[in-house]
């Protein structure tokens, strides 16, 4: 059986960058743009940080490499590559240091008449679907590229 998924054009990013105000795709479900989730520290002793969302720099980009197709077939598992780009001289970070590291990128699926999609929806049958977690480094151009797959059952999905 085939069915329709909404493709919404937006990853999350889990940096530490500089903060910005918008919530673009939670106001509308059609919105293309990057979503940055922002941690804050209170202190060093701070394990925990208040996480926020904002809009993507200047600087930030996220793009679908290989986008998951308009129309999907239930069950049937579809690659996909995503990719973060990170302009160096707009946000300096170090190659392969701690500072140029994309600690989580994956994509959720998310059930859309279930309510807003976010990277803290737990992956629970009937609500949302997770691929698994990845990590990488930036290159010395700022680049990394993530590559899953993403197979759901049938519905209409917001996918970040």
């Amino acid at each position: 059986m085939s069915f329709r998924i909404p493709l919404l054009l937006c990853l999350f990013v889990s940096l530490i960058i500089c903060d910005v105000s918008a919530v673009c795709y939670l106001e509308d479900a059609n919105a293309d743009c990057e979503v940055c989730w922002r941690t804050s520290y209170s202190s060093a002793e701070d394990k925990i940080g208040v996480t926020a969302l904002a809009e993507c720099p200047d600087g930030v980009v996220a793009k679908w490499e290989l986008p998951l197709p308009e129309l999907m077939v239930e069950m049937v598992p579809y690659p996909v590559n995503f990719s973060i780009a990170i302009d160096r001289n707009v946000i300096p970070a170090t190659p392969k240091g701690s500072d140029s590291i994309v600690p989580h990128a994956n994509i959720h699926s998310c059930i859309a008449s279930r309510g807003a999609c976010t990277p803290f929806v737990a992956n629970s049958p009937g609500l949302a679907t997770h691929t698994p977690a990845l990590k990488g480094d930036l290159d010395h151009t700022g680049y990394v590229m993530f590559s899953t797959t993403v197979q759901l059952v049938e519905e209409q999905y917001t996918i970040i």
